[in-house]
């Protein structure tokens, strides 16, 4: 049950007070929080609460803070019927949809309190719920995409009598099924948990998921895990299926992250935090856990395979276990990798750039007093940051009189710095200085409802100069080489990017050295 203390509140507002903008903690209403969007003024956080009376219930809980962190309101959605259960899964149920927001839901209704895969379309601020869609019965929703301007993406879970599915779906924007394919582990012992969709290179989507297997065929599903990739086509026939962290034999992946990389391949990342110990029929916490990394070539061969062990262990971050819920690229075309209380930097090569473990209350863990954050969703920001959501939970102790369970967002500046200057500290080299020359860089026209036109000027122009287009999640849109000369290019956006706010970045050498925001309309 979550309980909030006044003191808490006060000393978090304090910190509100002492950092500046790009820099706070704060806690959110509801349990937990999966995920933020960003507006020009505010971020609006998205996740869940419950209610105990009359009946236990869960509901999608929103919370709108200004650009330091305070909070301005909160509001909640939750079906007419006070029995009814509404939840999100992660922070891929949240999307972009013209110029709206679209969540993927699963509702539980009495009398039957059958599960239901469903999604709710939000207006411009993410203020007010505009309509509800059904899509599937007995189902459990987990990914909901905006593709294009009438193509949504959807992943759920599935009983079929005996097994747990997954299905992948494609639907217009009225909720009609385009195509539809199933995704099976085999055997009555094995469910399929959708995890991440990414469009692969080739036009087709990388799908990724945890197999909760039973090792010695009991009743318990989740006796260990193990993350998969499946390489789908254009319209989700898979053509390929691996388990880059192998199959269980004797470690135990869970989570697998994965982004695709500009050289035509995808860098995925999961850890080994279990494994079966000799004479033990069941997976156990593996002592020496740690990340890996592994490069993908498109016909799902593994290029290279890699432990960050070393790394991790300059940065003086090593961990109990890994878990790790989210991989974003970001706008100076690296990958940002959050999971429980640390956030990772790498390069496309899959070297650290830098790594950082969050303590903002600066509590002392010990059996005394036991607390967890865990980092679920994370954005990049308009100001080159990074917004993080997630849930803190404290046992009753020392500093807490009382159990604590809630949901927090975390803000942090370029370098992931949550303390002012962190980076001067770091073991290594981090991320470069962006150049204080003054660069130029205009669009127009702005808004545009088709093409816009670049001009850019840089006073000492680089031999090799990139522009990349961003959404709002900081997802890459569009991205090509520039002529050093030229001073100007005319770039055509396709009728599959959705209404909304895009961000142009001039990039030298992986820095972003201009960035100038842009409206697309339709």
């Amino acid at each position: 049950m979550k309980i909030l203390l006044s003191t808490i509140f006060i000393f978090v507002q304090s910190i509100n007070i002492m950092m500046a903008q790009e820099r706070f903690f704060s806690f959110t209403e509801g349990w937990i929080t999966y995920v933020t969007t960003e507006d020009d003024s505010t971020y609006t956080t998205v996740g869940m609460n419950f209610t105990l009376t009359p009946v236990y219930t869960k509901y999608i809980q929103f919370s709108t803070f200004d650009k330091s962190g305070n909070l301005l309101s909160e509001w909640d959605y939750r079906i007419d019927s006070t029995a009814v259960t509404t939840e999100i899964r992660n922070q891929q149920s949240f999307s972009n949809f013209e110029e709206k927001y679209i969540i993927g839901i699963t509702t539980k209704s009495p009398p039957d309190f059958v599960l239901n895969a469903e999604y709710l379309k939000l207006n411009h601020e993410a203020s007010q719920i505009v309509e509800r869609s059904a899509l599937l019965e007995d189902a459990i929703m987990y990914i909901t995409q905006q593709l294009g301007d009438n193509k949504i993406l959807q992943a759920t879970d599935d009983f079929n009598g005996s097994t747990v599915n997954s299905t992948l779906l494609s639907t217009d924007t009225l909720g009609n099924i385009i195509w539809e394919n199933n995704f099976s582990c085999g055997g009555n012992s094995c469910w399929m948990v959708p995890r991440h969709i990414h469009p692969a290179h080739d036009g087709g989507y990388i799908f990724t998921h945890t197999e909760e297997r039973n090792s010695n065929n009991g009743w318990s599903i989740d006796d260990h895990d193990v993350a998969n990739i499946i390489k789908t086509d254009s319209l989700g026939i898979e053509q390929w299926r691996i388990h880059p962290g192998g199959e269980g034999d004797p470690y135990s992946s869970e989570h697998i992250l994965l982004q695709p990389t500009d050289d035509g391949n995808y860098l995925c990342v999961w850890a080994d935090n279990f494994w079966e110990t000799p004479g033990t029929p069941h997976f156990q916490i593996n002592p020496d856990a740690t990340m890996w990394l592994a490069k993908i070539a498109p016909d799902g061969n593994k290029i290279w395979e890699k432990t960050l062990q070393e790394q991790i262990d300059d940065w003086d971050i090593d961990a109990t276990a890994y878990i790790m819920k989210q991989m974003i690229r970001t706008s100076d075309d690296n990958f940002i990798i959050a999971g429980a209380d640390k956030l990772f930097k790498i390069s496309q090569e899959g070297d650290i750039i830098w790594a950082r473990h969050y303590n903002p209350l600066n509590l002392e863990f010990s059996y005394e007093q036991i607390y967890f954050y865990r980092m679920y969703g994370i954005n990049e920001t308009s100001d080159g940051g990074f917004i993080i959501a997630g849930e803190f939970e404290a046992r009753e102790g020392t500093d807490f009189p009382e159990f604590v369970q809630t949901g927090f967002v975390l803000k942090v500046d370029e370098y992931g710095c949550y303390e002012a200057d962190c980076q001067e500290d770091d073991p290594i080299v981090g991320v470069e200085e962006v150049t204080q020359a003054v660069s130029k860089l205009a669009i127009y026209p702005n808004p545009t409802n088709r093409d816009i036109t670049i001009e850019y000027h840089l006073p000492d122009m680089p031999d090799q100069l990139r522009l990349s287009i961003h959404n709002l999640t900081g997802e890459v849109v569009h991205t090509q080489s520039l002529s050093a000369h030229a001073g100007s290019v005319r770039v055509e956006l396709g009728e599959y990017l959705p209404a909304g706010a895009y961000f142009c970045h001039l990039v030298v050498g992986g820095e972003v050295v201009g960035m100038e925001r842009f409206v697309l309309v339709r």
